[in-house]
C-alpha cells in the first residue's frame, strides 16, 4: 500500500493498493485461480477489501466485508511516520500493548478475533474452504492468541534471521479449524514460494508469426500491423506439420491479425479455441512504427538491444516484462502438471521474454545468432516450467 511504501503505521487507517501491490494481488490470485472457495471474508478496510475483490475474480462467491477482520489497533501513533516516531512504537511493539495509545493489546485482539470466527463458523459446513483477507500484524496475533501449538516468538525470530518480513504482503497461510481448535497448517508464503512448492511441470511453445508485408519492406512493425505473405502462409503451412502430433492443451495468441491468422493454420489439427490475450503483443515502437528501419539502423539499434523506446513515445523494458509476467503466470496457474501449452506472437516479443525467463539480455541473443536474426519467421523456442522455475530447452536459434 502507500503506506508500507512510506513506511508509516497502518493499522485501523487505511491507504490504497499501490501499483505493486495490485500486481502482488493479481498474482496471487492467479495462483489461487483453481482453489476452491465456498466463503470469501475481508477486512472492512479498503486495501483489504481490493484485494479481495481481485483474487475473487475467478470464484463464484463475492466478499463479505467484516469489521472484525480489521487489522491490530496501534491507537493514535497510526498513520506516523516510523523513522519520525520509531522512539515511541518499539516500546509498544516489545510490550505488544498499545492501549495506553488508544490501541490493542493481546486481550481485546482476541476478544475482537473470536467474534469474528463467531460469525464466520457457523455460515460453514465441514470441509468448507473459507479464504480470509486480513491483514498482517492480525495474522501473527491469531497466531499467538489462538492457534494451538504455534510458537509465534520462535516464528519471529526465525524470520528476523533470515531477513524476511514476518509477512509477506499477499503472502498465503492455512489454518485448520475443528471442534473449537485452531491449528497452523502451512507458514505464510508468497506466490514465489507457493509455485516453488508446486509439484507441476508445463510445457510451453512460443512460435513467432508468419512473414508480413512489413517484414519485407523492412518496416519497424509492433503494435501495427500488416497481413501475411504468401510466403507466410507456406511456412505456417509447413510449421502446421511440425507440430501435427504434439498434444496441444491451450493456446493463447497475441490479438493483432499477423499472428491470429499464423495461429489459426497451426491450430488446424488441434481443435483448440485460441485464447487472444493483448499482453502477447509485439513491443511497441511508438512514434517509429511502420518506418523503414536500415536507413536509421544506427539510431534503432539501441533502442532495441536495450527496448527503450521511451524517446519516441514507445514501451520500455519494464512495461514489457511487467506485461509478460503477469502473462505467463496466468499460463501456467491455469495450466495442469504435463499440459502442453502453444503461445503464438512475435519476434521482438520472444528476446524480452526469453530475457525476463533466462537472465540473457536482447543483445547477448543477438550476438549468439551471430548478428543475424535471432526470432526467424515461424521459428519456436521450447521453454519447461517446472516447480516455479523456467528453462528454455530449445531457443528459436537452435537447429
Amino acid at each position: 500500500t502507500l503506506f508500507n511504501y512510506s513506511r508509516r503505521m497502518q493499522g485501523q487507517c487505511d491507504s490504497p493498493l499501490s501499483a505493486d501491490g495490485i500486481s502482488q494481488a493479481e498474482d496471487t490470485a492467479s495462483f489461487l485461480r483453481n482453489t476452491h472457495f465456498d466463503h470469501i471474508f475481508c477486512s472492512s478496510s479498503g486495501r483489504a477489501w481490493d484485494t479481495a475483490k481481485i483474487i475473487a475474480r475467478y470464484h463464484d462467491c463475492a466478499p463479505v466485508m467484516m469489521k472484525e477482520l480489521k487489522e491490530f489497533d496501534f491507537g493514535t501513533l497510526d498513520g506516523e511516520l516510523f523513522s519520525e516516531y520509531d522512539h515511541l512504537i518499539q516500546p509498544h511493539r516489545m510490550a505488544d500493548d498499545w492501549t495506553d495509545v488508544g490501541g490493542d493489546n493481546c486481550e481485546t485482539f482476541k476478544v475482537r478475533a473470536e467474534q469474528a470466527f463467531a460469525k464466520i463458523i457457523p455460515q460453514c459446513s465441514d470441509g468448507d474452504h473459507v479464504l480470509l483477507v486480513s491483514h498482517g500484524s492480525y495474522f501473527t496475533h491469531l497466531m499467538k492468541t489462538m492457534f494451538t501449538d504455534c510458537d509465534q516468538q520462535e516464528y519471529i525470530n526465525r524470520r528476523k534471521r533470515l531477513g524476511k518480513p514476518f509477512i509477506p504482503n499477499c503472502s498465503m497461510a492455512q489454518f485448520d479449524y475443528e471442534d473449537g481448535i485452531y491449528r497452523l497448517m502451512q507458514e505464510p508464503q508468497t506466490y514465489e514460494e507457493c509455485r516453488k512448492a508446486e509439484k507441476k511441470k508445463v510445457t510451453l511453445y512460443f512460435v513467432r508469426h508468419g512473414e508480413t508485408v512489413f517484414n519485407v519492406q523492412k518496416r519497424m512493425q509492433g503494435y501495427c500491423d500488416s497481413p501475411l505473405t504468401e510466403n507466410g502462409i507456406r511456412q505456417a503451412e509447413e510449421r502446421r506439420e511440425t507440430f501435427r502430433n504434439i498434444n496441444f492443451s491451450a493456446a493463447y495468441v497475441s490479438d493483432l491479425e499477423r499472428v491470429r491468422n499464423t495461429a489459426e493454420i497451426l491450430l488446424e489439427p488441434h481443435g483448440i479455441q485460441p485464447v487472444y490475450d493483448s499482453r502477447l503483443r509485439e513491443v511497441y515502437y511508438g512514434d517509429i512504427e511502420g518506418d523503414r528501419y536500415e536507413p536509421d539502423w544506427d539510431r534503432i539499434m539501441p533502442m532495441y538491444v536495450n527496448t527503450d523506446y521511451s524517446t519516441v513515445n514507445g514501451e520500455t523494458k519494464k512495461d514489457v516484462h511487467r506485461r509478460l509476467q503477469r502473462l505467463i503466470n496466468d499460463v501456467t496457474d491455469e495450466a495442469a502438471d504435463g499440459d502442453i501449452v502453444l503461445l503464438v506472437s512475435s519476434g521482438n516479443l520472444y528476446l524480452c521474454l526469453a530475457e525476463l525467463l533466462s537472465g540473457r539480455s536482447v543483445q547477448d541473443q543477438y550476438n549468439e545468432a551471430g548478428r543475424q536474426n535471432p526470432t526467424p519467421n515461424l521459428g519456436f523456442a521450447v521453454i519447461i516450467y517446472e516447480n516455479g522455475e523456467f528453462l528454455i530447452k530449445k531457443r528459436m536459434i537452435d537447429k
